[in-house]
């Protein structure tokens, strides 16, 4: 067998001279990233197909949840080239080529497009994420490269380059393709040495800009991009900004010096880190696509580290961002794949490879594009403080944050649909509204309470992950009322009333409308409505929750209160209205007046895919017209 020198000649002389070129991690914050990237890019390696020749399958990576080769697995070209460079080690060139051989083999078209995936999906605009790959690959590390292959990349580069200049344009799918063709062309530019692509990446990052509302967020993920709902919203995912968008539009800012889209960027960035939890997470709860929500971001985006560090030196909490977030990832990832939730591994759920690849070129990115200064006190980001209560229009969504808790609270009503991907969309599953709490957070125990799609339905068949035979449900708290086949809940009314005040210590939210389908439609008997009350305090959060119609028996009508907690956990029930569950040293209680409580509580989780946790679903009685309480305290053990 050939040694890694006789086998790629440009790594015998890459590995003398290693300490010369090679990132050496200076710090702790650097090293996150470091080993990151080597532990996904060896847990890409450990699913790159090898034993079958056969070229619909030599080259591609195997997805274990899936159990199919993701279209745009060539992605992995540029982590695994970076890693090779800084290692010398010749198995990482070598699946590097080999899984950009099987992409120019299954997922390569003749007019230079690369497509979604072989069969599910024929969507070209992916395009702009392997060119991107594919130049920081030829840009940071082709001299690994022997030189037929280096000009064989940049040849297929230039093929995408022409053919993303007659397709990209501000309308060309959601606003995530023309905000980072912004930055494929631009690096195209670079790599080609061609004036015309760098002019068009300033031309499509400037196109964008009428893409901001005045609060902050980039919009455009719904159709039409300039849409706005009845109640004045935009079509917005935190997802796909936080991890994709406003990443590339930021990498482009920097390197074209572009100075306008770099202060737009940064203002958007401080709107976009107000929902950052304390953990690492995004809270996308209410986002047009939390379809693809997990915890940690979004399923098939790149992440939020180098544009984000990029730009810290603006504002020091992006790079704060940044490293939770990837602290967070590192936390979800196991046998070199990362999950697609913090209790995924823990349910029995299989990770999807899409997650790994992906983030593998954010890691990489970070290590190539910015500087890891000396290290120093690490600054809060704004839900570390309890400031009180904070209004997004753009969005109809509250945040809150009082003593220790962390809520959100939305009426967010655009509705997404996807006019890209070939999918199902009959069931109607989106996310939630009607004044839901689709978040409570604590500092201490974390997640408590937690939205999920109102149904969860495969909206994007390729880019999503099937349940596996174990219980699951909506993971939202709501009131819920079923009739033969039929349920309703308080999640679905996009005209519901919410109104919040903060005063004397407290946050209250009052939110009122109507008990809706997933079709947006009400109990054919007669009307169905809803009373939901949310106070946060110092001591805890009280829930109130009463419904009122002809229709409402009380047989079928319940408060549903799914609390967030991992199997591993410890739950009692001292009695019918008291559920204690012991969370990271500290006790979460969860109390009510309804007279035959909580029933006996489950000791089976329920589960969600989104966003990837599970939870003990508590479930109340509800009597019509009757008003009933619960209240959620936590206490240290």
């Amino acid at each position: 067998m050939l040694g890694a020198a006789a086998a790629f000649p440009r790594l015998a002389s890459a590995a003398e001279m290693h300490e010369n070129f090679a990132v050496q991690a200076e710090n702790s914050e650097e090293r996150l990233y470091a080993d990151l990237l080597s532990i996904w890019c060896d847990g890409l390696i450990a699913r790159q197909i090898t034993a079958m020749k056969d070229a619909a399958f030599y080259g591609g990576l195997l997805c274990p949840s899936c159990t199919l080769i993701h279209g745009r697995c060539g992605d992995a070209v540029y982590p695994l080239l970076r890693i090779a460079h800084t290692t010398g080690d010749g198995k990482y060139v070598r699946a590097a080529l080999l899984v950009d051989e099987w992409s120019q083999v299954m997922v390569s078209r003749p007019d230079g497009c690369w497509v979604n995936d072989v069969t599910l999906s024929t969507w070209k605009g992916i395009t702009v994420f392997h060119a991107i790959s594919l130049a920081e690959a030829l840009k940071h590390h082709g001299e690994v490269l022997d030189a037929a292959t280096r000009a064989k990349w940049r040849d297929r580069l230039a093929a995408a380059a022409r053919f993303l200049d007659g397709f990209i344009t501000i309308e060309t799918g959601n606003v995530n393709y023309p905000v980072t063709s912004s930055l494929a062309f631009y690096l195209c530019g670079q790599v080609l040495g061609e004036d015309h692509y760098l002019r068009r990446g300033r031309q499509m990052a400037h196109e964008v800009m009428q893409q901001f509302s005045p609060d902050g967020f980039l919009f455009g993920e719904g159709h039409p991009l300039q849409g706005i709902s009845p109640k004045g919203c935009r079509p917005v995912d935190l997802g796909y900004n936080v991890e994709e968008s406003l990443p590339s539009l930021a990498m482009y800012s920097v390197l074209a010096d572009d100075i306008a889209v770099q202060k737009q960027v940064v203002a958007a960035m401080r709107t976009h880190i107000e929902f950052m939890l304390p953990d690492g997470g995004w809270e996308n709860s209410w986002g047009t696509r939390n379809y693809k929500w997990s915890w940690w971001g979004s399923r098939t985006a790149d992440g939020c580290f180098p544009g984000f560090i990029m730009l810290s030196k603006f504002d020091p909490r992006f790079r704060e961002a940044a490293r939770r977030n990837a602290e967070l990832m590192k936390a979800c990832t196991s046998n070199g794949l990362l999950y697609g939730g913090p209790d995924f591994q823990l349910r029995g759920e299989l990770p999807c490879i899409h997650h790994t690849f992906t983030h593998a070129k954010a890691a990489a990115a970070a290590l190539d594009e910015c500087n890891f200064n000396e290290e120093g006190e690490r600054p809060k980001l704004p839900r570390d403080e309890p400031y009180g209560l904070k209004t997004f229009p753009t969005i109809a969504t509250r945040l809150a944050a009082i003593g220790p808790w962390r809520a959100t609270v939305t009426e967010y009503d655009w509705e997404y649909e996807e006019h890209v991907q070939p999918g199902s969309h009959g069931m109607g599953g989106g996310h939630v509204t009607g004044g839901a709490i689709s978040g409570l957070f604590h500092m201490k125990m974390g997640p408590v309470l937690t939205a999920s799609m109102t149904h969860y339905e495969m909206i994007e068949i390729a880019n999503q992950q099937q349940y596996r035979d174990k219980a699951h449900m909506p993971l939202t708290a709501r009131i819920e009322y079923t009739v033969g086949d039929a349920t309703y809940t308080s999640t679905e009314d996009f005209k519901a009333v919410l109104t919040a005040t903060h005063a004397n210590g407290q946050v209250a939210f009052d939110a009122q409308g109507r008990m809706l389908d997933n079709y947006h439609r009400p109990p054919k008997e007669g009307e169905l409505l809803y009373h939901l009350t949310y106070t946060l305090s110092e001591n805890g959060v009280e829930m109130t929750a009463t419904a009122n119609g002809e229709t409402a028996g009380s047989a079928n009508l319940r408060l549903m209160i799914p609390i967030v907690s991992p199997s591993n956990e410890t739950m009692e029930q001292p009695d019918a209205q008291t559920v204690r569950i012991t969370k990271r040293m500290e006790t979460l209680t969860v109390l009510t007046d309804a007279d035959e409580g909580f029933g006996v509580a489950p000791k089976d989780r329920t589960f969600n895919l989104v966003p990837g946790l599970e939870a003990i679903p508590l479930t109340l009685s509800l009597q019509p017209g009757k008003t009933v309480r619960v209240r959620i305290e936590g206490t240290a053990s």
